[in-house]
């Protein structure tokens, strides 16, 4: 299929999508339609002759990354099972998995996620004879995440027992042939620096590069495009500095000073025609975000109507934002005949979220939480991949810890500490030590050994039926987990509550219904189970990626809300110690301007209608204390204010129209 680039693109937008040769930099403002342009733009290099094997397109999560591929397929109409549209992790799995033994590691490594490095260093200091509840465990990993990413020093106050733990921590991945996200970032580095057969490799290959959401991007991450890019030149990232909004988790929207640097024959390209929001919209977020002095210049414009003004309500306390919320929807959804999924309520912090959640929820009205508890987040999901890992890779020992008693075998305390007792001092895994603890001719005088050798054999088993199981994989497991009886086991943990045992066993069910559809695609014939795996870790980490067809109200915070839009859109809480937030202004004055942008990504997710609500009062530490509207309210002009409608009984003819018009939708949708 010929696509006509002119035809189909705006002229800012058919500039950046034929601009294939050379370094471009396309900084594309909420709602251009950004997505749109980049898609148009990779299937111009495909029929300009550029090999899909040539192109490397990098965003941020899994499914916009998938959403772009099947975009780009759509236009095209070919398959392009070589064209390369990934996340960073993904691109930095896909080198350390050709490459990892360079480093050390075996190419079967495990990623361990958040809860797997806590587990990890617990397991460390336990080594150290350190109580692992005198410390901050978040905060520790936080530091070693700063160390190791070359975002941070060591603080002068800290002591040397860091230092040392941080190295065995190090040494204790190793060990375990495990990574973590940030080794998928900063390992790939080491591989292209210290060997330039490796970044030789991939440069060869990846003659064009692109990268969406450039302002999120961190200094490992550009240096990763920037190394690859530096021969060829054909590099074209697309952002917007004006919505970096995650300088907490290493993103710095300063790289677009380093590529405007590193790449000085650059092509620019501005896109600022909106096709989401209304004129008042977008004349409320510029008005606000002028005020950054750190920001490309730039202003949203767009071709449709003006739309109503932005309702601004003061409600007396949070009891009574969420009612106010609440009726507005209500209202809109009856008025304008509009599902519950046209509607995003959008705060600053997570603690905000569970009151406004519990209201709806009496209410009866469905509703999506971005921030809650995800499946793969799920105690009974971690379990059976925890199963599964141990399957793979008997010496992953965070995942064996985490099943060795689950159910409960009678292996206890004394038993862990005699099994780390024979791992260290036979330098194996915790696996290792129970064969050695259990071998006929074994020198450990150990008298509880048969929890161990049935729990030795039970693994050994299915290992073997697993690896022999070719596309039935998800079959054993489902052996497994009725062999070991887990779902008394959650019954004993619930005892009486037959609905939570149901409910909770039934996420296992899901598992492996994920499982055997994953293997049973044509695509991952040859995959093995430690491409599953690697899979898992990647998928887990992005969240919000659950399909569903009922249409539910989506309650989230502004960050979470960034690349989404709706509809009608509420933003609650907007007072002066929540935006900006106090502590942010607190700890480092200079991040205001970001909290200013995280206030305009949250305005301009509105496409007709935007409300605003600023508390008169709100219970902080178990006190009523006053609270102030946000400072940046101020930055907006007030005619672009108007006070929330009050509720009124409708007129009879109003309401026999308007259970006509519900009556005439609901008749569509039976026929349909």
């Amino acid at each position: 299929m010929k696509i006509n680039i002119s035809a189909s693109l705006n002229r800012e937008q058919a500039l950046a999508a034929s601009t294939i040769e050379g370094p471009v930099l396309i900084i594309a403002g909420a709602g251009s339609g950004k997505t749109r342009m980049i898609v148009y733009r990779i299937a111009h290099m495909l029929q300009s002759n550029i090999p899909q094997q040539s192109i490397l397109a990098l965003t941020f999560t899994n499914k916009a990354a998938a959403e772009m591929a099947s975009r780009v397929r759509m236009l095209t109409g070919d398959p392009l099972v070589d064209l390369t549209t990934c996340t960073f992790h993904a691109f930095g799995m896909k080198v350390l998995k050709k490459h990892c033994d360079l480093l050390g590691y075996k190419h079967n490594f495990t990623i361990y996620d958040s809860a797997d490095r806590a587990s990890l260093l617990r397991e460390v200091m336990l080594e150290e004879d350190l109580d692992p509840l005198a410390y901050d465990i978040d905060g520790m990993l936080n530091l070693f995440s700063l160390i190791k990413t070359g975002r941070g020093n060591w603080p002068e106050e800290s002591s040397k027992i860091a230092r040392r733990l941080y190295d065995d921590y190090k040494e204790h991945m190793r060990l375990y042939n495990a990574v973590d996200f940030d080794d998928l970032l900063t390992m790939p580095l080491a591989l292209f620096h210290n060997y330039p057969q490796v970044l030789e490799e991939y440069r060869s290959q990846y003659s064009h590069i692109m990268v969406d959401e450039f302002q999120d991007t961190s200094l490992e991450q550009y240096s990763i495009v920037h190394l690859l890019a530096e021969k060829s030149r054909n590099i074209c990232v697309v952002g917007d500095d004006d919505q970096s909004i995650y300088s907490w988790r290493g993103a710095n929207f300063r790289n677009i000073e380093l590529f405007e640097s590193d790449f000085p024959e650059r092509i620019e390209v501005k896109l600022e025609r909106n096709y989401r929001s209304t004129g008042t919209i977008l004349k409320a977020a510029n008005e606000l975000i002028v005020n950054n002095t750190q920001r490309k210049k730039k202003s949203l414009w767009t071709e449709s109507d003006s739309g109503g003004r932005i309702v601004m309500m003061h409600p007396q306390d949070e009891e009574e934002e969420i009612e106010s919320i609440i009726q507005q929807m209500r209202r809109i959804s009856f008025e304008r005949q509009i599902g519950w999924d046209h509607f995003g309520i959008l705060v600053r912090t997570n603690h905000l979220i569970p009151p406004i959640e519990n209201a709806l929820m009496l209410e009866s009205i469905p509703t999506a939480v971005s921030g809650g508890q995800s499946f793969y987040e799920r105690k009974e999901v971690k379990d059976t991949i925890a199963y599964l890992r141990v399957l793979a890779n008997p010496d992953d020992d965070i995942a064996l810890l985490r099943i060795i008693n689950t159910p409960r075998r009678k292996i206890g305390r004394a038993t862990l500490q005699v099994l780390r007792n024979v791992s260290e001092s036979h330098h194996c895994s915790l696996y290792s030590a129970i064969g050695i603890i259990i071998a006929h001719n074994s020198p450990i005088q150990f008298t509880r050994k048969e929890p161990l050798e049935n729990f030795y054999q039970l693994i050994d088993t299915y290992r073997q039926a697993l690896f022999s199981a070719g596309r039935k994989k998800s079959h054993v497991m489902k052996t497994l987990m009725e062999d070991i009886g887990y779902k008394y086991h959650i019954a004993v943990e619930h005892p009486g509550n037959d609905q939570a045992v149901l409910w909770r066993y039934k996420s296992v069910e899901t598992f492996l219904r994920l499982f055997s559809r994953w293997e049973r695609e044509e695509d991952n014939a040859g995959a093995s189970i430690y491409d599953y795996l690697q899979r898992l870790s990647l998928v887990s980490r992005d969240r919000g990626e659950e399909d569903t067809t009922e249409k539910k109200v989506a309650l989230m915070t502004m960050h979470a809300s960034k690349g989404l839009e709706f509809d009608t859109v509420f933003l609650g809480g907007i007072e002066d110690h929540i935006v900006p937030h106090a502590r942010t202004l607190q700890e480092n004055p200079e991040t205001l301007e970001e909290e200013r942008r995280l206030f305009y990504v949250a305005i301009t997710r509105a496409r007709r209608l935007l409300f605003i609500s600023s508390c008169k009062q709100r219970k902080r530490n178990k006190e009523i204390v006053p609270s102030i509207p946000s400072r940046f309210l101020s930055e907006i002009p007030t005619d672009l204010f108007k006070e929330p409608a009050q509720n009124r009984e409708l007129q009879k003819d109003e309401t026999i129209a308007a259970f006509e018009a519900l009556r005439k939708r609901l008749a569509q949708k039976e026929t349909s």
